[in-house]
């Protein structure tokens, strides 16, 4: 039979891992573990050390629940009373094998059995038995006929000599222990709360001082910095857990590569944990360019978002809200949501590589439909959404989509997050939402577009007075970003479409953000960056090359397209792409796959080219190309 190796008892107690032990508790043997002595001192939990030492002293109900985040320190606490309880053996089940060896049904007998050994332990050991059970809910969520099994166990533990202490999360307790009360009331509740500030930095100092490394350090600067970064970048870990762990990498990289411990290595550190670039600075400039690059004839909407990330960026906005709260106005189709990806990628990307950069955007990018939550009802499954997919990642750019789709109650809850960064989740779970940029995009007021076309063109391009100097195009442009922001405020104020814009959204935002319509030009460029794209797929996918003719753009946009189907988006230009030419480059590698060669091109007159022309004669055709 395997057996556990048992250390003497300290403190001048005899060993009690006796042959005789071995024999006669062969469950004990097999299913425990001893509870190990903390490596470092215990810092700050006296009160919950002596409400634990109380409980376990009690006559009758002398069984303890300990219940806290992972990372707050229920085993550290165990640890800590076990130091000054000499009088009793303290052993932990290890629950992972038992769940492992046992199916549900027979697991209720194995811990009938390992209980029962409690007398012959104590009469063998003249001690009494601490039996620890961390993530005691798995007990609760696996096996119905193991808690009835150990309901009368616990009822008379304090008679028998054995003290229970269960440990598990405010979430796994709630979903799974408390709605079992006959099981709730065999034990009492400890919450751990997470320490405080000075108590986070008492136990790096203690560590420091263990490690050797408390001489680098002449003030606590570096442990404050510890517990306020993570606290703002790890905020689904619990402290004192991540302040430690964090802490125990820094010197792991002092001690290996003589890092110092500062400021800049604690930004690498969380950057490697977390992928999240801390110590990340972007010029205006650079933003706007990047920006420009990426989402077509917007330089509006860039320059305003540039213009707000200096805040965020700098580290003066207001650590109690998101990190920036923007209002994405305009027609559909005109570049809003790619805007957000690209803003999702240059705020939260940690890598050079190209592939690493599109992984990490999708990574930081979350996108909600609001048309989804249009039902009043909608709220609870709206919070339950939002708050779980922002704890799963707190670094984000989230995209609410349409927002005059959602119901009142929806809103409403949105309210809480910008105003005080923070949503309550179905568990009690406090989730922040201090480390996102929330988007919010709206159709509203979108009748305001087509009139303010010739205008922003004509601020755009500098119109027929264009300036030389580039300082003079800068101010021309902000001065017709501020005219722009004012006319949109008051469409989407004074709108009477049925999709209003929520009135008490707009106080909340920290930057109106407005999108242009496309030029005919603009939408060409984007079909022509498509055709780009397509070439490069046909190659790497298909190992064929694929030519397609220049004037598939003026095709799409001028020829082929519905008059303003979208109101000055690209979307319908993007679909009649997709459908006249993607689709029957798909069917000829399909049809065609020993080719080497896909030609597209455009046969027939175009009639945007000849006025005369009542009816477009030109269509696309595409075949193959063999050796």
């Amino acid at each position: 039979m395997e057996t556990n190796t048992y250390p003497a008892v300290q403190s001048g107690h005899t060993d009690w891992l006796s042959e005789d032990l071995k024999e006669k508790c062969p469950y004990l043997m097999k299913y425990t573990n001893p509870v190990r002595h903390s490596p470092r001192k215990i810092i700050g939990r006296d009160q919950e050390m002596l409400r634990l030492a109380a409980i376990l002293s009690a006559p009758e109900l002398c069984n303890a629940c300990l219940i806290g985040e992972a990372g707050s320190g229920k085993t550290m606490l165990v640890q800590g009373v076990m130091a000054k309880d000499t009088g009793r053996s303290y052993l932990e089940i290890n629950l992972a094998k038992m769940i492992a060896d046992f199916n549900p049904v027979t697991l209720g007998n194995s811990l009938t059995q390992l209980f029962g050994e409690v007398d012959v332990f104590k009469r063998i050991t003249d001690r009494e038995l601490v039996l620890f059970i961390d993530e005691f809910h798995q007990i609760v969520q696996l096996s119905a006929p193991a808690v009835e099994a150990m309901k009368p166990l616990l009822a008379d533990s304090g008679t028998r000599g054995v003290k229970v202490i269960a440990a598990t999360t405010f979430d796994e307790f709630r979903q799974y222990i408390l709605p079992n009360q006959p099981l709730v009331e065999r034990f009492q509740r400890l919450n751990l709360s997470q320490p405080g500030k000075e108590m986070v930095v008492a136990i790096l100092k203690g560590m420091a001082k263990q490690y050797g490394v408390a001489s680098h350090q002449y003030n606590n600067s570096l442990y404050e910095m510890i517990y306020e970064y993570t606290n703002r970048y790890i905020p689904s870990s619990s402290q004192p857990r991540k302040s430690i762990r964090v802490l125990d990498a820094m010197v792991g990289w002092h001690n290996a590569a003589k890092r110092r411990l500062n400021v800049r290595l604690l930004a690498d550190v969380i950057q490697q944990s977390e992928g999240i670039n801390i110590a990340f600075k972007a010029d205006a400039a650079g933003i706007k360019k990047y920006l420009d690059d990426h989402v077509y004839a917007q330089s509006y909407a860039t320059l305003s978002i540039s213009n707000r990330l200096h805040i965020a960026v700098a580290d003066l906005n207001d650590k109690s809200k998101p990190m920036s709260t923007f209002l994405f106005t305009g027609s559909t189709g005109v570049g809003k949501t790619e805007m957000a990806k690209q803003l999702a990628k240059i705020l939260f990307r940690d890598s050079t590589d190209q592939d690493d950069q599109n992984q990490s955007s999708n990574r930081h990018f979350i996108r909600f439909d609001m048309s989804e939550y249009a039902r009043p009802e909608s709220v609870e499954y709206f919070r339950k959404e939002i708050s779980a997919r922002i704890w799963a990642r707190p670094f984000s750019v989230v995209l609410l989509d349409e927002i005059e789709k959602a119901s009142a109650e929806v809103t409403r809850e949105l309210l809480q997050v910008i105003d005080d960064g923070r949503l309550s989740d179905e568990n009690g779970r406090q989730v922040v939402f201090t480390n996102c940029y929330i988007i919010i995009t709206t159709n509203a007021g979108s009748e305001i577009y087509k009139n303010l076309e010739a205008f922003t063109n004509n601020l755009s391009n500098g119109g027929a007075s264009a300036p030389a100097e580039a300082s003079d195009k800068e101010k021309a442009e902000s001065e017709g970003l501020v005219q722009y922001i004012k006319l949109i405020k008051e469409s989407i104020i004074t709108t009477t479409a049925d999709n209003k814009f929520p009135p008490e959204l707009l106080g909340r935002i920290d930057c109106i953000v407005p999108f242009q319509p496309l030029s005919e030009d603009t939408k060409m460029r984007i079909i022509g960056n498509k055709m780009d794209h397509l070439i490069y797929d046909v190659s790497k996918k298909h190992n064929k090359k694929l030519k397609m003719s220049n004037k598939i753009p003026e095709f799409i946009v001028k020829d082929n397209l519905d008059r303003d189907p979208d109101q000055g988006g690209a979307r319908s230009a993007i679909a009649k792409f997709e459908e006249q030419v993607v689709a029957r480059v798909a069917r000829c590698i399909n049809e065609n796959p020993d080719a080497v060669e896909i030609h597209v091109g455009i046969s027939g007159g175009m009639a945007f080219e000849n006025k005369t022309q009542l009816k477009s004669a030109a269509c696309i055709h595409v075949y193959a190309i063999y050796n």
